[in-house]
């Protein structure tokens, strides 16, 4: 058998392995990272009207067909804190959110292959590391956070997960780690007082008004 066939062969069986139940990824967020929640969050009694920019970057070059996903996932998280209000219709400015998906694809490519090879029973994990960065544009000023790192684990193949942990599929997983890096961008710019300067002008306006 030449070797072109045999790499055929080898891929075929690979495919096909991996689409059997036996090898089904399972992908949970990394249980290390403090988990935060929208009650982290101090909601402003008139929160930010802002435009929204996203960006998906893999290895720190852009995928530009990923960008719509990233942006609704966004949206939802911004407007669930009650923070920020995305809007293309007299924003008051802008908030930019850059995630780089930060992936070893060699490392990812042997393990995956490893487990194919084996037909599942030696597994394999691989790690997903993303970060997001957030920049505001308002009122004539500019914040950037800093960098805002997290992960998730995807289990393939004849291998355990933490004990404890809450296993999905990789879309989910990705969306709680979108979920909690800009939750953690939200408070670390109102620890700040970065966006809270704006939202402290924008409540003292609104009580003004409430008085008189």
């Amino acid at each position: 058998m030449n070797a072109s066939r045999l790499c055929s062969y080898v891929l075929a069986a690979v495919t096909a392995i991996l689409l059997t139940a036996c090898v089904s990824p399972k992908s949970f967020v990394d249980p290390a990272q403090p988990k935060l929640t929208y009650e982290n969050i101090h909601r402003p009694l008139a929160p930010l009207k802002l435009s929204v920019v996203t960006e998906f970057q893999r290895n720190g070059e852009r995928l530009p067909a990923a960008d719509s996903t990233l942006r609704d996932s966004t949206e939802r998280v911004l407007r669930a804190s009650g923070v920020i209000v995305p809007t293309s219709e007299a924003p008051e400015g802008q908030v930019k959110i850059v995630v780089n998906n930060v992936a070893d694809r060699g490392a990812a490519a042997a393990k995956g292959i490893g487990t194919g090879l084996t037909f599942g029973l030696v597994g394999s994990t691989v790690m997903d590391a993303y970060e997001l960065t957030m920049q505001v544009n308002v009122k004539g000023k500019s914040y950037s956070s800093s960098v805002i790192r997290h992960s998730l684990f995807t289990a393939i193949g004849n291998t355990s997960t933490p004990p404890g942990v809450e296993t999905m599929p990789v879309g989910v997983a990705f969306q709680k780690v979108l979920e909690q890096m800009l939750l953690r961008a939200l408070k670390e710019a109102q620890e700040g007082s970065a966006l809270d300067a704006a939202l402290g002008t924008r409540h003292h306006e609104r009580t003004s008004r409430a008085a008189a």
